[in-house]
Parts: structure tokens; sequence; C-alpha cells
């Protein structure tokens, strides 16, 4: 059963438009955030939320995020990064930061590996999303996966490693850029 969603045949995803033009297919468990939703933020990137919800304590959370521009939208991969950030949720906007800040320690980010690929250059590095659980509050591992891809647009994916980690995402990746419609 799980086999399709995998190889994320055209059945399994969604279409959804590219600020600037030119759409791409989503997969299906990603609700793209459209202009005039609430959840909309001026990122000049197309954004899509996995299981968004509103928390008892006022903030919103998601499963995962993922993020796609044309290339010419943001000056860099890293702009581009920087901007997808802000559409993050609160707890996700957080888990690249190490636990030294509660200890009086300068405040530190988890590494972030850069690397030249067949598609283009990625980015990538390990996460710590704090969730509440029924019973405890714990971090739970994730990824953050990152491409300049060849095809003209940078997409970037916030995955936990339950979820399939940086394989998922460089699936998810890939579907994405394959689907890319550019404008006519």
């Amino acid at each position: 059963m799980a086999a399709p969603a995998l190889g994320f045949p055209a059945a399994s995803m969604r279409r959804a438009p590219v600020p600037g033009g030119g759409s791409v297919g989503l997969p299906r468990a990603y609700d793209p955030v459209l202009d005039g939703d609430y959840r909309s933020r001026d990122t000049g990137a197309l954004i899509a939320y996995r299981h968004y919800r509103s928390m008892l304590s006022g903030t919103s959370e998601c499963d995962g995020m993922i993020a796609v521009a044309r290339a010419g939208a943001h000056e860099s991969l890293d702009a581009f990064v920087a901007a997808a950030r802000g559409a993050l949720t609160t707890r996700w906007a957080y888990a690249d930061e190490s636990q030294a800040r509660w200890y009086g320690k300068d405040e530190g980010r988890f590494p972030v590996e850069r690397r030249a690929s067949e598609l283009g250059v990625e980015l990538s590095g390990p996460l710590k999303v704090h969730v509440v659980g029924f019973f405890d509050v714990y971090d739970k591992p994730a990824r953050f996966y990152a491409v300049d891809h060849r095809v003209g647009i940078r997409i970037a994916v916030w995955l936990f490693d339950s979820d399939g980690g940086e394989a998922r995402a460089q699936k998810i990746a890939r579907a994405i850029a394959q689907s890319w419609l550019k404008p006519q």
C-alpha cells in the first residue's frame, strides 16, 4: 500500500502554482498555502504544510513543510532558504538550534552541509523538533534538505526522520522537479 506513494505517481500529487509563474506537483499529504489563505507569508515561494494544526497553546504546528520557488526569485539558495524559514511553524523554526542557549552558552546552530550533486547544489542538516507528547515533551529528530535544482527551481523540505528523513526529502524534491511546468 505504501509503495505507490514512495514513487509519487501523478495520481498521488496535486498541482499548485509557483509565485512568478509555472506550477509543480506536490505530494497529496502536503496542503499548499495559496494567496488569500490566512497562513500565507510573503516568502516569494510556494509553501505547503503536512498536517497543519492549531495547538491549545495558541500556536500552529505541522509535521513538515515544503517550499518551492523559481530560481530567479531569490539571490541564492541561502537567500531562498532564509525566506522560506519565515513560513516555518514555531517548533520547526527553532529546530536547528542547539540547547546551549538554555545553559548560558553561546547560541549555536547545527551544522549545514553544502554539496554539489547531479541535481544541483544541495544543503542538508539535522534538526531536533521540540514535540509535546501525551505524557512528556521530547525532541524528535528531523532533517532539512534544500536543492537549487538544474531545471530552474529551488526546493526545500523539512521532514521528520520517522517520515523518511533526507532520503525521503530527496525523493520529494526529485518528484517536484520532474513535475515542474514552466509558464508559457
